[in-house]
């Protein structure tokens, strides 16, 4: 019973330190999260400038998502190749080029095919993709964590990654496809 009136004074308190010092803009805000990355986590594995290519900058990223996780709508500059290591993605194009290869069968892989724009195809590991200036939408498609393995060229002091928040609800109408 002590114990019970002790959470009760210590909530009572929280509450109290946010309406007082916080006011009511923390009370009163949208309960909807802001659209941005969930669960995911990226490591720039190495990067270099290429003399071939002036202005660029090559590099190497591991990125994980999290079950339940993704990016909604947004850009890369540059090429990149995405290979899936491991779990189940989920990978919307929205512009750009974008072509899949799935992963090889006896040693030879798939044909590789173009990807349409608006529709959702779920990868498997050993699928990858090539993508020249993405405009994309991902999400873990399954219920263990999604590591890709992302190799770009991308000019350099570009940002890696530009969220699109007025592609959303094209990316919402993707339909699913295996």
């Amino acid at each position: 019973m002590w114990r019970r009136s002790q959470q009760r004074a210590a909530v009572g308190l929280v509450v109290l330190f946010v309406v007082t010092v916080l006011g009511p803009r923390a009370m009163a805000q949208d309960a909807t999260p802001a659209a941005g990355p969930i669960g995911v986590t990226s490591t720039l594995l190495g990067s270099g400038q290429p003399s071939l290519v002036p202005g660029h900058e090559l590099g190497l990223r591991r990125v994980t998502i999290a079950p339940g996780g993704g990016i909604p709508a947004h850009t890369h500059p540059g090429a990149l190749v995405i290979y899936l290591e491991a779990g189940t993605w989920g990978y919307i194009p929205l512009g750009g080029v974008a072509r899949l290869t799935r992963a090889a069968v006896n040693g030879t892989p798939s044909p590789t095919e173009e990807m349409e724009i608006g529709t959702e195809i779920v990868l498997n590991p050993g699928d990858w993709i090539y993508v020249e200036d993405p405009a994309d939408d991902i999400r873990n498609a399954g219920d263990d964590p999604v590591v890709l393995w992302i190799a770009s060229l991308t000019p350099v002091g570009e940002p890696f990654t530009t969220l699109m928040p007025e592609m959303d609800a094209m990316a919402m109408a993707g339909t699913p496809a295996p």
